[in-house]
């Protein structure tokens, strides 16, 4: 699984101090619901012995599993752009600047009723993190009552962020404002919890991964047509479920699902996904990654082919999946 620099510059557990108290991801505070036809549920998993598959296992979800958007403007906060603030979304989560921006974009997420999760992107530059520059950062917004929490790095794997230096963002933000959860977003799955990407404790209050598997035909390398990428479920059940819940057992999960389209690329091009493959990605999550939270990358990228804010249609069946997941019944 490849991923472009376009994704990464528009984007947007430790249990060793607290466990997160918000009961949108405490797994004790939410009636969960069983996943049915689960029979039906089989994902095909090539690169191992001829006609390998990996079988559904039965599986439940958090009727009040957060549904979050990714890289909404504030502008369109304020605008209730697409119908976002009506409830069907929870939390967005947004790069911000300084500390001047971020209040602005905290009174932005207020007024659409939802919280935030920042990335100050002056926190990481490439592969460089200044865990100096978390504190004052922190301290100007950590009382904002639309404040979820904070995002620490973006798939740090593929731009060479170590482990260790994970881990002094982690503590930076947490010394700073032992309150609110520290998320972690990880790309890479196939190699989640290896040396190339590792998972250790005193990382992340809340893991966050994205996986984006609808491409193009011949590989994603056409220009036209679709594919799926089948390998998901495979790194969600052997990757990255038991590495966190082994690592830190408490620690929610959240996966980052596709909606956008991308062309950009010369192979592993990405393609709009349609409604099934949407919700077949959240239904793969729910199962194979045991997830707690979905997230829909991404509302707004000028350089995507095609985008949240520009797919009215796709914005609604976001919106239908985040209907039916909080009354039970998403299949």
């Amino acid at each position: 699984m490849t991923t472009n620099s376009a994704m990464l510059d528009e984007d947007s557990f430790s249990l060793l101090s607290i466990t997160p108290e918000n009961p949108l991801h405490r797994p004790s505070a939410h009636r969960l619901i069983r996943l049915a036809a689960v029979t039906a549920l089989v994902a095909t998993v090539t690169g191992g012995p001829a006609g390998a598959t990996l079988t559904a296992a039965a599986t439940t979800y958090p009727t009040t599993a957060p549904m979050i958007l990714n890289a909404v403007p504030p502008e369109d906060l304020l605008a209730n752009t697409r119908g976002i603030c009506g409830g069907s979304f929870t939390i967005v989560i947004r790069n911000v600047g300084g500390a001047a921006g971020a209040i602005r974009y905290l009174d932005a997420a207020q007024h659409c009723g939802v919280k935030a999760v920042l990335f100050f992107s002056s926190t990481v530059s490439g592969g460089t993190v200044y865990p100096s520059r978390v504190g004052a950062l922190v301290r100007a917004v950590k009382n904002h009552p639309a404040l979820y929490g904070y995002l620490s790095v973006k798939e740090p794997s593929w731009i060479g962020i170590s482990g260790w230096e994970i881990r002094s963002l982690y503590k930076a933000f947490k010394a700073a404002d032992p309150g609110h959860p520290v998320v972690g977003l990880f790309g890479d799955i196939p190699h989640f919890g290896d040396t190339r990407n590792p998972y250790w404790t005193g990382m992340a209050d809340i893991v966050m991964v994205d996986w984006y598997p609808v491409e193009t035909a011949s590989g994603g390398c056409s220009s036209y047509g679709t594919s799926y990428v089948p390998y998901g479920p495979k790194w969600y059940a052997t990757k990255v479920y038991p590495k966190v819940h082994a690592v830190t057992p408490k620690a929610p999960i959240w996966v980052m699902v596709q909606t956008h389209k991308y062309l950009a690329p010369s192979c592993h091009k990405k393609q709009r996904p349609s409604q099934a493959l949407l919700n077949r990605q959240v239904r793969e999550a729910f199962i194979y990654a045991h997830a707690s939270g979905i997230a829909f990358h991404t509302f707004s990228n000028v350089n995507y082919n095609m985008d949240e804010r520009r797919d009215g249609t796709m914005v609604s069946w976001m919106k239908l999946i985040s209907t039916q997941v909080h009354a039970g019944t998403f299949q």
